[in-house]
């Protein structure tokens, strides 16, 4: 009897052991699985900040583009003002400076009009940086009296040195802005024919019209139209 019942003990404590050991076996499982969820894990966060970086990038560039766009296109109208206010005090008649393109002749290459553009600039901030500082003036209507008392004045003054050297007036993207006396169908058609100034854009390149800006153009909602009629 004792035999039987240690007998009995001993296959009751083996049926006990053996789940014992089977879940001892299949511990590590969860371990493993939980491994590998964790690198899926780390593989799509980093594809989710990749994506994130690159959308951060892109709307950075749009808004440098856009920022770039609005000072060039204060620029130009601002360079428009002041060389109306040149032709008004004498007459009509326009600075003599450096001709881009010269009338019924050829455009030449980029790399020319890029040397041709540099004189150009050079000879319109020469002749605009000396305008006379009328803010003093007595009335509205500034008189000959009012014109022999005013200083001249650099009329470019606080302008970053990026943009203004004293000697050179830049676009945001390092290019020097050009006047233009009149139309030109490869370079910009001004209402009117009358004179503009305008910047080659992002691509550096005259002769490219998409990404031009021009002094004739308008702000806002009206870019798309002006656009056209470039």
């Amino acid at each position: 009897m004792k035999k039987q019942a240690a007998g009995s003990r001993q296959q009751a404590e083996k049926r006990h052991a053996r789940p014992a050991r089977l879940f001892a076996a299949r511990r590590p499982l969860p371990a493993a699985c939980s491994r590998g969820y964790t690198l899926v894990e780390f593989f799509v966060t980093i594809a989710v900040l990749v994506i994130v970086l690159g959308l951060m990038v892109d709307l950075a560039n749009r808004v440098r583009r856009n920022s770039a766009d609005r000072l060039t296109r204060q620029l130009l109208q601002r360079l428009a003002a002041l060389m109306q206010d040149y032709a008004d005090r004498n007459d009509g008649q326009l600075p003599p400076v450096t001709t881009l393109v010269a009338p019924n002749s050829a455009v030449p290459d980029e790399a020319t009009l890029q040397l041709t553009a540099r004189r150009n600039n050079a000879d319109v901030v020469r002749i605009l940086r000396g305008q006379f500082d009328l803010s003093h003036a007595s009335t509205t209507n500034p008189t000959a009296r009012d014109v022999l008392r005013a200083r001249p004045q650099d009329v470019f003054a606080g302008l970053p040195l990026s943009l203004y050297d004293e000697v050179t007036l830049r676009d945001p993207w390092g290019n020097p802005i050009v006047f233009m006396p009149g139309q030109h169908p490869l370079l910009g058609m001004a209402p009117g024919d009358h004179f503009f100034f305008f910047s080659p854009g992002p691509d550096r390149k005259y002769l490219t019209r998409d990404d031009n800006l021009y002094s004739y153009e308008e702000t806002g909602g009206a870019d798309t139209a002006s656009t056209n009629a470039r």
